[in-house]
């Protein structure tokens, strides 16, 4: 079992790598007390001070650290998710290196037809992703492990919590407002589902927008102006926040992504209580163990209308189901999927081949 370790990113925004992270360095410091962790950036876009905030919050900051400048001497392995760049800079960190693919967006994972026949292992968020991965790049059949993407243990809110006036039904869009994320089909559904809905829902909105996405356009297109409230975008240390807050509210979380590699969002939003309405692709069915009440394919915006009915007249028992699908991406698998990287029985897994 390593004592050292690296996490290496490209970007530091306040995106779900950078959660993951996060996550993780919870989970492994309270489980390995001789563990130290570093997180290395290419690039800071104001996410590094959002991190070192969360660590000092969380009583981290002794043994999680972010790093101006990358020597690979330092590590026993280093985990480099989608940032080719780094071995390329770094050809000394290539026999302790372990690669990961997150990201949803297959224009950016195209660097793994030149790692595929190269790397002896690749690591992928859910089994969900791993089929995706493995249609991409045949070559990486055998090679890739599942290490789940989990929501961890957090302390509940020692304060009262001030509610908006919402009123159920609530459908919440927590993700970046965009194509892949597939905004518009969640508008389209929301303006459908009123014909099958007793009361006028209400859609909650949070997320970083693309720049030049014609947001208020796709509201107003769909005659929603009035019925769409859009939140600032949350930071990630408070989204369980906004969850707790919007089960309180009977609010049904909804995602129409066209790609995911784990669905955090969707799992956060499940570990808090809420039931899902998700597109029909594989990590998402992954997360809801392929139940149909819970999916919908993707351009079908009348059965995406239906289900989000169903959802709401049948809350609460949907509600408990999926705080019981919750515990396959729990912390403890997290931790087991970990032992099983790393522990006394597993092969060599880092480096190239």
């Amino acid at each position: 079992m390593p004592n050292k370790i690296c996490f290496a990113y490209y970007w530091a925004t306040s995106g779900g790598v950078e959660r993951v992270f996060l996550n993780r360095a919870e989970a492994l410091l309270r489980q390995y007390p001789k563990l130290e962790i570093e997180v290395y950036f290419y690039d800071d876009c104001g996410g590094v001070a959002l991190i070192q905030r969360y660590s000092k919050a969380r009583n981290l900051s002794d043994r999680l650290r972010v790093v101006r400048t990358f020597d690979s001497s330092r590590y026993e392995v280093v985990f480099v998710v989608d940032t080719p760049q780094l071995p390329a800079d770094h050809p000394s960190v290539i026999d302790k290196m372990l690669m990961e693919c997150h990201t949803p967006y297959a224009e950016n994972r195209t660097y793994l037809r030149e790692w595929q026949t190269r790397v002896k292992t690749l690591l992928v968020p859910s089994s969900g992703f791993l089929r995706v991965i493995e249609s991409e790049c045949p070559s990486l059949r055998g090679k890739i492990k599942v290490v789940r993407n989990f929501v961890p243990h957090l302390p509940p809110i020692d304060r009262p919590l001030s509610l908006p006036a919402w009123r159920a039904p609530l459908f919440l869009y927590f993700a970046r407002i965009d194509e892949l994320k597939n905004f518009k089909e969640f508008v389209e559904g929301l303006s459908s589902a009123r014909q099958y809905l007793r009361k006028e829902p209400l859609g909650i909105v949070s997320g970083q927008i693309l720049p030049g996405y014609p947001l208020t356009e796709v509201i107003e297109k769909n005659q929603l102006r009035g019925s769409i409230a859009v939140l600032p975008p949350v930071p990630f240390e408070n989204s369980h926040v906004l969850m707790q807050m919007l089960r309180q509210k009977k609010a049904v979380f909804v995602s129409c992504s066209k790609g995911e590699s784990f669905g955090l969002s969707a799992a956060e939003a499940m570990t808090a209580g809420l039931p899902v309405i998700l597109s029909d692709i594989p990590p998402h069915a992954a997360l809801v163990s392929n139940r149909a009440k819970f999916l919908y394919p993707l351009g079908d915006v009348r059965e995406l209308a239906m289900k989000m009915a169903a959802v709401a007249e049948r809350y609460d028992e949907l509600a408990s189901e999926c705080v019981e699908l919750s515990r396959e991406f729990s912390e403890e698998a997290f931790l087991a999927d970990w032992e099983g990287l790393f522990g006394e029985e597993a092969e060599a897994v880092a480096g190239v081949v």
